[in-house]
């Protein structure tokens, strides 16, 4: 993956800014003025850098965020209240059934689905289907002064973009319909004590910290994380003996693996481990046709 010498990538949008420092890739929402709520561009453009993050060897952590001290306020309402829709012309809704239910695949599923470690840095407000994209990521920290919120039922809808799915898997039914019914506004404490973000932390010290947790991500072995990202979501559907007979074969296949042999090793001599390069031959993480 080429990149500017000052790491930012093309995008083929200004709705999303991307960049690249080490294995970490940042993809930030580009919409401050209107709280990074959804467009057509943005959203084409998130898929787009999702493609690129899964095929490249040299991303080995994506944080998604959001411009302007918000993360996403999901759809836009002005378009809303005009009776207008990103997807597609209002008279023809098979057509807008049909765009939408393609980018929720290429961005909220593949974000879920992405074989590499996701995280998202929740500043502001993460509202509607913009919560829904932070839901699909697998850590989530936020600002002390962020605000988490579904936001559906006020304006007459019923959810999009993953939003029941995942409320309903990280929560249980009952707490899912009372954030999907009543869209009270979660601080980001309150979203701690629930388990929809990992932390809370100090808006100064967010960026810092997602930054630090991203760098210690794209140090792991890509092969191990794939591997911990599936058990992870076989676990929901199976039972016990199926999820071990499966870690038992990923166990068997990485303890040939060079990454495993390498931290051993430093662990065993006292030594901080290096990380394995994309370009390694013997690197597990390098994308196999």
């Amino acid at each position: 993956m080429s990149s500017n010498s000052d790491g930012t990538l093309p995008t083929g949008t200004a709705h999303l800014l991307a960049a690249r420092d080490g294995g970490v890739l940042t993809l930030t929402l580009n919409r401050p003025e209107a709280r990074n709520a959804f467009s057509r561009e943005m959203l084409d453009g998130l898929a787009a850098m999702l493609d690129v993050a899964a095929a490249s060897g040299d991303v080995r952590a994506v944080v998604l965020r959001g411009a302007g001290g918000a993360f996403c306020a999901g759809g836009d309402l002005a378009k809303l209240a005009a009776g207008e829709s990103i997807f597609g012309p209002a008279d023809d809704p098979a057509a807008r059934l049909a765009a939408q239910k393609a980018l929720q695949r290429a961005t909220v599923v593949r974000l879920r689905e992405l074989a590499k470690p996701s995280v998202a840095l929740v500043e502001g407000a993460a509202v509607g289907a913009g919560l829904g994209l932070a839901l699909a990521c697998d850590l989530r920290y936020a600002g002390a002064s962020a605000t988490l919120r579904t936001g559906f039922g006020r304006i007459g809808l019923a959810g999009d973009f993953g939003c029941s799915w995942q409320l309903t898997r990280l929560l249980g039914a009952a707490r899912a319909l009372e954030l999907l019914y009543l869209s009270p506004p979660l601080t980001a404490a309150r979203a701690q004590e629930l388990g929809l973000v990992n932390e809370a932390v100090a808006d100064d010290e967010l960026a810092a910290h997602v930054a630090k947790t991203a760098a210690r991500l794209a140090a792991l072995s890509p092969e191990a994380v794939r591997a911990m990202k599936e058990h992870v979501a076989r676990a929901h559907d199976n039972g016990l003996a199926d999820c071990a007979d499966a870690e038992a074969a990923w166990h068997v296949r990485l303890l040939e693996s060079g990454a495993h042999r390498d931290a051993v090793r430093a662990l065993a001599q006292g030594r901080p481990r290096a990380a394995r390069t994309p370009t390694d031959p013997q690197h597990p993480g390098v994308e196999r046709p």
